[in-house]
């Protein structure tokens, strides 16, 4: 089941917020040099993304435009990928190949926050939060643990 589904414009990548002035300013000394995490917001504004990425796969620039989909697996399917010697196999691969991009994996808090929604994601260590308005995610189905695409 497809949980959100936008078009996102990169705005910031590998930028801290400090906490004087509460001001951006970019990470020098990267621990995982591979990895760059980047602020997105949707084209409406209506929704954040903060999302660690693989940049050595997957390089991406400030106001880079992504089609942004996080797709619920289905609870009902008792196999897990890590049974699997590709975890791709699992799923429906001409899904997957319509994306330049896929990670799997768990969401780990979700709630309301002043009437926007927000959830947290693990793609084994990278990490995503989203932020925005409810009437943007399917939010009522999302739970603590459930896997994502």
């Amino acid at each position: 089941m497809e949980l959100l589904n936008e078009k996102l414009v990169v705005k910031e990548i590998d930028m801290i917020s400090t906490k004087i002035n509460n001001k951006w300013i970019k990470v020098k000394n990267k621990i995982f040099s591979k990895v760059s995490r980047i602020f997105a917001i949707s084209i409406g504004n209506k929704i954040e993304v903060t999302l660690d990425i693989n940049t050595e796969i997957y390089p991406i620039h400030d106001q880079d435009k992504l089609d942004f989909r996080i797709m619920e697996v289905n609870p009902n399917q008792k196999n897990e990928p890590n049974n699997h010697k590709n975890w791709i196999d699992f799923f429906d691969r001409k899904l997957i190949e319509l994306f330049e991009y896929v990670m799997y994996g768990t969401i780990f808090h979700c709630g309301i926050e002043n009437k926007k929604f927000f959830f947290y994601g693990s793609f084994g260590g990278l990490l995503l939060k989203i932020f925005g308005n409810s009437d943007q995610i399917a939010y009522k189905d999302l739970k603590v643990d459930s896997k994502i695409l």
